[in-house]
């Protein structure tokens, strides 16, 4: 009986640092899937029989997976809206810069779009285009986001899945 407790009570709590995690994919100042990730890390290693190593490792891809798309993300939301590579490395920048702006939670979405518009404004092109990939470093930073999200909760669904099946059998 204590070992459901305890158990169960492990879990609640990766539960909570996993929202928490899931409110840091848009929270620039909180390492959203990191944090996740290192959640089940713990867990495995404190109660080494409740999930397999195949829960840890693919919560170590999708954090793995998380961090690329967030760099990668602003970078291809400007070039789908049309910007030169000055305007790619503005917005590459831009998220950068954006986690030491604060708010954090702000810059973090604005920063790429003014700095693909001023690359791209310095690079001579005119202002509607550099505008447009401004935008699109934007809206790439916001998919970043969502995407990570869907990250830290496919990561969730994995762990309860395995501690839903661990604690059935």
């Amino acid at each position: 009986m204590g070992d459901i407790i305890i158990n169960t009570g492990a879990a609640v709590l990766v539960g909570i640092v996993m929202l928490i995690g899931a409110v840091g994919s848009f929270a620039p100042v909180i390492p959203g899937p990191a944090l996740a990730f290192l959640a089940i890390l713990v867990y495995k290693l404190c109660l080494p029989e409740e999930i397999s190593w195949g829960c840890v490792i693919f919560a170590l891809v999708m954090t793995a997976i998380a961090q690329i798309l967030d760099f990668v993300m602003s970078f291809w939301g400007a070039k789908k809206f049309g910007a030169t590579w000055r305007g790619c490395a503005g917005a590459f920048v831009g998220v950068f810069v954006g986690m030491f702006i604060p708010p954090q939670l702000l810059w973090i979405f604005i920063a790429p779009l003014v700095f693909a518009f001023a690359f791209e404004l310095i690079g001579g092109v005119g202002v509607e285009a550099a505008g447009k990939a401004g935008i699109g470093a934007f809206i790439g930073s916001l998919l970043a986001s969502v995407v990570k999200f869907m990250l830290v909760v496919a990561m969730a669904a994995y762990f309860f899945i395995e501690v839903a099946f661990k604690s059935a059998a």
